[in-house]
C-alpha cells in the first residue's frame, strides 16, 4: 500500500546499531555499556548453554532470575531495562548471548 511507513526505504522505526558476544559464565554480567548507549531494544540469541537473567538491576543467580535455554530469543524494551540486564549460567559451561542493539 503506497505511502505506508514500513514500505518507504526511507523510514525505519528502529535501526540495528551494535552488536554483542557476551560471555556468560559463573559471575554475573550485563552488556557492556559503551555498546548500549541510547539502545531502545536489545534483541540476545542464547546459545551453548542454560542460563538465568533479570531485568531489575538484580543480580541473578544459578536457581534464582528467569530461565532461557539455547535456542531461547530474549526480547527488552527501554534503554532502562536494557541497562540493568544481569545474566549468569546455570550449570557448568558458560553461555553466550549474541546481541544485536537498536535505537
Amino acid at each position: 500500500m503506497a505511502g505506508a511507513p514500513y514500505d518507504q526505504t526511507d523510514y525505519y522505526p528502529l535501526r540495528t546499531f551494535a552488536f554483542e558476544a557476551l560471555a556468560v559464565a559463573g559471575t554475573s554480567i550485563g552488556f557492556t555499556a559503551a555498546t548500549l548507549i541510547g539502545a531502545r531494544l536489545a534483541t540476545a540469541a542464547v546459545e551453548s548453554a542454560q542460563i538465568r537473567y533479570r531485568t531489575d538491576g538484580t543480580d541473578p543467580t544459578a536457581t534464582v532470575g528467569v530461565l532461557a535455554n539455547p535456542g531461547d530469543v530474549i526480547t527488552i524494551y527501554g534503554n532502562v531495562d536494557i541497562s540493568a540486564f544481569r545474566a549468569i549460567r546455570t550449570g557448568g559451561a558458560s553461555a553466550t548471548l549474541s546481541t544485536e542493539f537498536a535505537k
